[in-house]
């Protein structure tokens, strides 16, 4: 029995920060449709840059796994991963964007001190890699409803374990309203909903607080629900910063055994908290590094066609550092007048 494939998604560390994220909200920040603000936004927002490539190193994590409510398997996994989007700006007119954005993850496993409690699992110590894709088509429309500016937006993702075939289609909508904005302060509030057979909550609210807390210029940056960050600028080209970013991520697999579905998904919710630290070079490229740790909230595997509330088996793992590379570019379109 091939179980390799499978255990291996019982403890990823996550598999793409942008791909597979149902909390990805690219399109609810209207500052490009509003002001042009666009490489300003990108430094606060580094969801909303132009590309980027990541590159996460975790430290040795314990795992526990249950099939059907049993003990399964369990182990210690050291992982890493590199992963990249770029946005594509398609057209733009009276309020509407249109986007898209292409994904990829690349992740790296070790598997060690494997102890299989069920008869007939075959997992070993291993190394083995995974590659995950992905393509959005983002919408966006920013109006106002009695005077109050409001951003609809629409994201259609499809993810995919190779180019033969799509694994999974998922769509978030959520609408913002936008209750302040001044250059100190801004507040939007507003509700995500998510049609993904993976997530735990198909609607989460949309909390959207900046606030410039003293002269010397450090922000406060509440984005929910991705996270929540105090930055603080060295100069006019370097940032630190520290804070909580949450996250979502799904990988695909055929496990080729008869007594398991023919095709399943594995699906994590993570929290990673740190400090950072971001260098922009010339005017286009950010550089940043950073660290912390990393927690897997939920983990998952659901079979295809089956959601959430039917996934046959879960995992529990300890929180685990980890260190981040990252190197990004900002928009490069114009500030509009």
């Amino acid at each position: 029995m091939k179980y390799k494939i499978l255990v291996a998604v019982l403890f990823l560390s996550s598999s793409g920060a942008h791909a597979q994220n149902m909390f990805s909200m690219s399109s609810i920040h209207p500052a490009d449709t509003l002001r042009g603000e666009a490489q300003e936004q990108a430094i606060r927002y580094p969801a909303l840059r132009q590309a980027s490539v990541t590159v996460n190193i975790f430290g040795s994590n314990e795992f526990d796994s249950d099939l059907h409510g049993k003990a399964f398997t369990s182990g210690k996994s050291q992982n890493a991963r590199i992963s990249s989007f770029f946005a594509i700006p398609i057209t733009q007119w009276n309020g509407n964007v249109i986007s898209a954005t292409i994904y990829h993850t690349q992740q790296f496993f070790t598997i060690s001190n494997v102890n299989n409690q069920l008869p007939g699992t075959l997992l070993s110590n291993d190394n083995f890699s995974k590659s995950t894709l992905g393509l959005s088509l983002n919408f966006s429309r920013t109006d106002a409803i009695f005077h109050t500016p409001v951003v609809y937006s629409a994201v259609f993702t499809g993810l995919s374990s190779n180019l033969q075939r799509i694994d999974r289609f998922n769509f978030n909508g959520s609408i913002a309203f936008w209750l302040k904005r001044t250059p100190d302060v801004s507040l939007s509030l507003g509700a995500l909903i998510q049609i993904d057979p993976s997530a735990p909550i198909p609607v989460l609210p949309i909390v959207n607080y900046y606030r410039r807390l003293n002269e010397s210029g450090l922000h406060l940056i509440v984005d929910l629900p991705q996270g929540v960050t105090l930055k603080q600028p060295l100069s006019k080209n370097a940032w630190i910063f520290v804070g909580s970013t949450f996250n979502t991520f799904a990988s695909f697999y055929e496990p080729n055994n008869t007594s398991l579905p023919e095709r399943i998904s594995y699906n994590t919710v993570e929290v990673k908290t740190g400090p950072g630290f971001e260098y922009l070079v010339g005017k286009y490229v950010m550089i940043g590094i950073g660290g912390g740790i990393n927690a897997i909230a939920s983990a998952s595997t659901i079979a295809k066609g089956d959601n959430y509330n039917k996934a046959f088996i879960k995992n529990t793992s300890k929180a685990t550092p980890y260190g981040e590379f990252r190197i990004s570019l900002l928009p490069f379109q114009r500030k509009k007048e």
